[in-house]
């Protein structure tokens, strides 16, 4: 488009989760400030890595998620004009259930290799911030969370008030794990709590002994409605580096949705929810008990503990809230003036 400047993003696919919410959805806002962005997917070929560089000459390009090795990096730099990483995850460590471990020497030297290379490393919190500044200097790293598009729930149907309480999910199958880590607390809350329920949205469903479970196939078109349906969102990750990675996506979204949340105080989840104000911040059964018990007796607790989440999305996690940053630092890189919008 004429009188727009193009932004590469070399991403893994359009619709991967970390595209949608990171940077799809500033689409507007950067075509309001002057730039157009476009997706180019990994090549599968070696011939296509090779060509990817032509592709690149001269351009602005965000690069997310995905270490290439120290040739590929070497390559993207010296064709692109200027390069941007941005991450959500701990991707220099393996995941929290690796039986080789978190450390890998390989990830960690790719890490390094990107740092040095970019002129921006865009780190979806402050402890993959911390890790990008060891290696690329504090004036190169800038924070920007994973997002909520909070205009989509706006219109979703609110979850009754009534006797019963529904609890949801939403993940991967790869994340799954971290329900079977809380499935005896899960399990003695069913016993607990006879008309406690928990929706799982995924492609892929456990069974529970105790608890009475509904399963919902994950779809991009229901994920809203499907969220907005329940009353309250948990989460859980184990206590560790990779889990301190994650951007705490899952309580975005039943927050966005007027949920109370209920999460361990692991990574950002200590810093979204606000306990007793948002949610709870829960570690042993009796937290948990305690958390639903409230809950149920009061109703109206639960719808303001809901709207006081949705108002910490709005004002710190919201596409609103921190387009202007990404704008700022597009900028800042292209010595274009700021412009307003």
């Amino acid at each position: 488009m004429e009188g727009f400047l193009e932004i590469v993003a070399l991403v893994e696919s359009e619709q991967h989760v970390c595209t949608r919410y990171r940077l799809s959805a500033y689409k507007e806002h950067f075509g309001k400030s002057g730039y157009i962005l476009r997706y180019l997917t990994w090549p599968k070929s070696l011939l296509g890595l090779l060509s990817l560089a032509a592709k690149l000459q001269n351009k602005t390009v965000i690069l997310q998620r995905k270490l290439p090795p120290a040739w590929m990096t070497w390559l993207i730099r010296r064709s692109c004009k200027h390069l941007i990483f941005d991450f959500d995850d701990a991707i220099f460590l393996r995941d929290s259930y690796s039986k080789k471990g978190l450390d890998d020497r390989s990830k960690l030297a790719r890490f390094i290799a990107i740092s040095k290379a970019a002129d921006a490393m865009v780190a979806g919190n402050r402890f993959l911030a911390d890790s990008a500044t060891h290696y690329a200097g504090a004036a190169k790293v800038f924070v920007i969370p994973t997002v909520i598009e909070t205009s989509k729930y706006q219109n979703a149907p609110a979850g009754t008030l009534s006797d019963s309480l529904k609890m949801v999910w939403i993940g991967s199958k790869s994340t799954l794990q971290s329900l079977e880590i809380i499935r005896p607390i899960l399990e003695e809350l069913g016993k607990t709590f006879p008309n406690l329920s928990l929706k799982i949205i995924c492609d892929s469903f456990p069974t529970f002994d105790h608890l009475k479970v509904s399963s919902v196939q994950w779809q991009e078109s229901n994920e809203v409605a499907e969220i907005s349906a329940a009353d309250l969102g948990i989460c859980f990750m184990p206590d560790d580096r990779w889990s301190r990675g994650k951007c705490g996506l899952k309580l975005l979204q039943y927050m966005a949705a007027g949920l109370p949340v209920i999460a361990n105080p692991v990574g950002v989840h200590s810093e979204i929810i606000r306990h007793e104000h948002n949610g709870f911040l829960a570690t042993t059964y009796e937290d948990w008990a305690n958390a639903i018990a409230l809950l149920y007796k009061n109703k109206e607790q639960q719808k303001a503990m809901g709207s006081r989440g949705r108002e910490i999305v709005d004002s710190l996690y919201s596409v609103n809230a921190n387009a202007t940053h990404w704008v700022t630092l597009l900028n800042t890189l292209t010595h274009q003036k700021l412009q307003a919008g």
